[in-house]
């Protein structure tokens, strides 16, 4: 058997392995209590902001974080929310509802930090490369994306946070193939698990009943040029994933070396990679001051 027939078959056994594993993890997160009771107050007959205040105001730390990812200035609010009440009107009911969810995700599966995995800074990256997102998604036009993107872009990496959370063993020892060997972080993920990040993120999504589109872009961050048809929201979330790692701004260390797909080019219409490329350099002082926002 050749090389690449055996490795072929190394990491289809690791990916039966991995697929046991995580069908055999009972302490996988539900969804969050906070993002069920503002859901359930939305679908009352007749919600107000006053109520759904009082309600999301309960949990301090998600509020100041609400009140940080409006204000960051690639969210790309046109004026300063200073309470949370002031929030809802300003972005409504679904926007804030969308917010909620996404931070009460990320929060469900956080991890402690040690000497691989640095939980401020993931959560500093994942925050920018979501309101870059709902960001960059509005300045090209679509608006339809909504806060579909800051959520999709809040959760991108949220297979890093399964792996390290509920897979540690093999989260270190990707690390080390990386650090020693200087493998790729997708070539170690697939020799170590069978699978990656990506489609960990998606595993998880799924099990949280997620719209299938925010599952195709968590599984396609990296690659949005697979999908078919192609995904605006995949590209946006790619594009501003990059940015991070292009511009050194919030970016991580599971993401260097990334590449950027240039299929992007087409489907968020920029007309050319030279274009693409003035179009990341104009963004790099909101990239820094929604970095100072977040930290604040």
């Amino acid at each position: 058997m050749d090389k690449i027939n055996s490795e072929t078959l190394d990491r289809a056994q690791r990916r039966t392995e991995t697929e046991r594993l995580l069908s055999n993890i009972k302490s996988l997160p539900l969804i969050p209590k906070m993002m069920f009771e503002v859901t359930k107050f939305l679908q009352s007959p007749a919600p107000t902001t006053s109520g759904l205040a009082r309600l999301v105001g309960r949990d301090q730390g998600l509020t100041a974080k609400i009140l940080s990812v409006a204000n960051s200035p690639l969210y790309g609010l046109q004026r300063k929310v200073t309470s949370l009440e002031f929030a809802i009107i300003v972005l409504g009911y679904k926007e804030i509802s969308d917010i909620v969810s996404a931070l009460s995700l990320a929060e469900s599966i956080k991890s402690t930090s040690d000497k691989y995995f640095n939980h401020d800074e993931f959560w500093l990256h994942s925050m920018v490369v979501g309101s870059a997102a709902k960001g960059i998604a509005q300045n090209l036009g679509h608006m339809d994306l909504g806060s579909d993107a800051f959520v999709a872009g809040m959760l991108h990496e949220l297979g890093i946070q399964l792996m390290h959370k509920y897979m540690h063993r093999q989260f270190e020892d990707i690390c080390r193939k990386v650090w020693q060997q200087e493998e790729s972080f997708s070539g170690a993920e697939l020799d170590t698990l069978g699978m990656t990040h990506q489609e960990l993120g998606k595993f998880l999504a799924e099990r949280w009943n997620l719209p299938v589109v925010l599952c195709d872009t968590l599984s396609h961050h990296h690659s949005p040029g697979e999908l078919n048809p192609r995904s605006v929201l995949a590209a946006v979330v790619h594009l501003a994933d990059y940015m991070t790692q292009k511009l050194k701004i919030a970016n991580v260390y599971w993401d260097e070396n990334m590449q950027l797909d240039p299929s992007i080019v087409d489907t968020l219409q920029l007309s050319s990679q030279e274009n693409l490329e003035k179009f990341i350099l104009e963004y790099k002082d909101l990239f820094i001051e929604t970095v100072f926002t977040i930290r604040m």
